[in-house]
Formats: C-alpha cells, structure tokens, sequence
C-alpha cells in the first residue's frame, strides 16, 4: 500500500471518530462535527478504495502468466507475448488481446518469478526497467501456491506448424518453453516460436 494511502486511512479514521464524539456524545454537541463524519467517510472511503489492488493473484509457470481479476482470469501465453515492460509501478505484458498489467508493488514475489521465468522462456520481449529488480526479492525467499493449470483449452486450437485443427487433447504436444501447441504428427525439429529445439522434449497437453 503506498504511504499517502494510508496516511489518508489514518486522517479519515482521526476525522471520523472526532465527528462521531461531537455529533452524538460531546455534552454539549457540536454543530458543525457533522462536517466532520463526512470528511471522515470520505478519506476513508478513498483510502479503501485505492488501497486495494484490483488483482487477486498472479500465477506464473509452464502456460504463461494469468491474472485474476475479481472471478475472472486472464492470461497470456509465452508466445503470445509481444513486450514485456515496466510502468507506472506496474508490470505490462502485451499479447494478442487487451494488454494484462498488475502492480509490482502488491505482487513482488510473482514479479521476481516472472521477470525469472520470461528470461529463459521469452528474453526477445524483455524491456525491463533496472531499478524495479533492485527492489524485488532474491529468487530462494520467493514463495507461492503450486497448482495445476486450470480452464486451458487445447482441444479447437490449430498446430502451429501445420495449422490443422487439434480435435483431442491427446493430440496436443507443448513446447517445454514457451508452451506452443502441435499436433503430435507434425512436431518440427525446432519450435517456430521460441526456436527451442525439440526432439522428443514436448509435453503433453
């Protein structure tokens, strides 16, 4: 949470709570306390209000970066990724759709995992302003939920060496870095993405 937010917290709670007692307990009432519990309200309200990120969680791993927003979850694939970038405090990642941002400050253990995770699988993307890794933590104090990959729809998609259309996900075989989906027929020697070179490395769907 940022400083002036909570200072802001602080002086809604001080105004709130003078306001109450001249309103209602000081003997005898104070006319103008009213003005008070609104100021009050108010700086606390707004304190509320930008003390909660939007973001619920950020989950980082084999199929890209997803966000939670409120019930819904957004993400984008390793190669889906056009940029990766700091601003304004927040991380941006640019992809097919609507650019998925979150706070660095709210998120610092995911960020670090991140920033680790896109050096080895998209460093091409990379535009990271140095003075945000400074402020995140080492790699060993990182700490998070290991879970499967939920809602990730591989059965509809098309091979993207072939463009034929995966029908089962036991069709499907992954890049192990950068999550590119084939059919297993028509695995290349060299991913068209991240031009890892393959072998019998893919994973399964």
């Amino acid at each position: 949470m940022p400083g002036w937010v909570a200072a802001l917290g602080m002086l809604g709670c001080m105004l709130l709570g003078a306001g109450v007692f001249g309103t209602w307990i000081a003997d005898p009432l104070i006319e103008w306390a009213s003005y008070l519990v609104a100021a009050g309200g108010f700086c606390l309200g707004g304190s509320l209000w930008f003390g909660q990120p939007p973001e619920i969680a950020v989950a980082v791993g084999d199929a890209g970066v997803a966000v939670e927003y409120g019930r819904q979850t957004t993400r984008v694939h390793w190669y889906d990724m056009r940029s990766l970038r700091t601003k304004g405090g927040r991380l941006v990642i640019e992809g097919p759709g609507p650019d998925l941002k979150f706070a660095i400050g709210a998120n610092p253990s995911a960020t670090a995992f991140l920033l680790k995770e896109a050096a080895e699988r998209v460093p091409d993307v990379m535009d990271i302003d140095p003075s945000v890794t400074k402020r995140l933590p080492e790699l060993h104090q990182v700490r998070g939920l290991l879970q499967g990959i939920e809602d990730e729809q591989v059965a509809g998609t098309r091979c993207a060496a072939s463009q034929e259309l995966i029908q089962l996900e036991e069709e499907a075989r992954l890049c192990p870095r950068c999550g590119q989906i084939y059919l297993r027929e028509h695995v290349p020697a060299q991913c068209v993405s991240c031009e890892m070179e393959l072998g019998n490395e893919t994973l399964l769907a």
